[in-house]
């Protein structure tokens, strides 16, 4: 039976689309779990460090040499910016990251939700319009990302939000699922992931 495909054995399988929107504020959420309060931390201390090194200046080294007052305003400069950095760094990213994503429109998602994973994937753009000989040579030119797998175990977390919930594999993988698309009986489904 090598080479036939067995049907997934899904609860749900659903398709979706994701607004830049919509990805841009569930991003901001997933930043506020795991990204600002480190960077909130990091910019603290360098502001801390900034004003402890102004007040040295101003006030062990007010008779230093220019050199000196030098080095001291140099210390003060280089701990602004690093705390700039890290206030700033978060928000750049997150922009960024929205950009792509409006870049590449509104694709259709799939998620298929079995007992022990969830399977995500995109779908393929309808080129029925497009002939055959075309179809072919577009598909090869663009061709569809594997389909993700997420194992419902340890590493995994559903996070729920007035209008989304974010699937979490870890710290290095999240992804969008919009309540829009979905109905009350099949939202109850995507819950129980949460056990």
């Amino acid at each position: 039976m090598m080479g036939v495909k067995m049907e997934e054995n899904y609860k749900l399988k659903k398709e979706y689309k994701i607004s830049s929107d919509l990805f841009n504020r569930s991003y901001l959420e997933l930043q506020k779990r795991f990204v600002l309060p480190k960077s909130r931390l990091y910019t603290a201390i360098f502001v801390i460090l900034a004003i402890a090194i102004l007040l040295f200046g101003i006030i062990v080294m007010k008779d230093g040499t220019t050199k000196q007052k030098y080095m001291i305003y140099l210390g003060f400069a280089i701990s602004c910016a690093f705390a700039a950095k890290e206030w700033y760094d978060p928000k750049k990213l997150r922009r960024n990251l929205t950009e792509s994503i409006k870049t590449l429109g509104e694709p259709t998602y799939c998620i298929g939700i079995a007992d022990k994973y969830v399977d995500i994937s995109t779908v393929a753009d309808d080129l029925s319009n497009i002939p055959e000989e075309e179809r072919e040579e577009a598909a090869e030119a663009d061709p569809l990302p594997e389909k993700t797998r997420i194992n419902i175990d340890e590493n995994f977390q559903l996070i729920e939000h007035d209008d989304f919930f974010m699937l979490l594999k870890g710290k290095e993988m999240f992804y969008v699922l919009p309540k829009e698309y979905f109905s009350e009986d099949e939202l109850e489904i995507v819950r129980k992931l949460k056990k």
